[in-house]
């Protein structure tokens, strides 16, 4: 037996449009990602799972309940964005004088985000904490970009590097409700596709 694991990026917010930054603030989708979210669903019609996981955030569990409808959500709080302390809301340009900012941009991967924020190890482990308690079959889960990359760099290896311009090191992109499919055999990882995002092409 296999786990067969589908993670899915919530659609966009109007912060998300705004470049500001939400992490646990709980925006609600915008009328572009509920667009998303309508597109996902007639992607993912046909498709069934053993069991369907959501952040508790409100814009990944309307993506959920758009993007499988009908489906039973279960709600699971590991699955919840990095949480980025006092710069909930703010955008880069608003902080690039913080002093504090450049101090954590020297290693967000291990240092918390001032102001009560996380480190995305912090983010990692508790995403990892859930996948390795998910039994076998197939389930798909709506989370958040900075959530679901870091678990892929600890699953997988991943480099973690500096992007001019970017708050996360991240050197790879996640689009809105873009989906990345893994499978799991014997504690064994697989990622078979990243950010697959067709549904949203014209």
């Amino acid at each position: 037996m296999s786990l067969h694991l589908t993670l899915v990026r919530h659609g966009a917010t109007d912060w998300n449009g705004a470049g500001r930054w939400q992490g646990w603030t709980d925006t609600p989708l915008g009328a572009v990602g509920e667009a998303q979210a309508r597109r996902l669903a007639a992607r993912l019609a046909g498709r069934t799972y053993d069991a369907v996981y959501s952040s508790d955030l409100v814009r990944a569990a309307r993506t959920a309940e758009l993007g499988v409808p009908g489906a039973a959500i279960r709600v699971d709080d590991r699955l919840r964005e990095l949480r980025f302390g006092k710069y909930e809301g703010a955008g880069t340009d608003d902080v690039l004088h913080d002093p504090d900012y450049h101090d954590w941009q020297r290693d967000p991967w291990n240092l918390p985000a001032p102001g009560g924020g996380e480190s995305l190890a912090g983010v990692a482990a508790r995403l990892h904490a859930w996948a390795q308690d998910l039994p076998d079959g197939r389930v798909i889960a709506f989370s958040h970009g900075a959530a679901i990359r870091a678990l892929l760099c600890v699953l997988f290896d991943w480099p973690t590097l500096p992007v001019p311009g970017y708050v996360l090191p991240f050197p790879y992109v996640l689009a809105h409700t873009g989906l990345t499919h893994l499978t799991r055999t014997g504690g064994r990882w697989t990622l078979v596709t990243y950010n697959d995002h067709a549904h949203l092409e014209e």
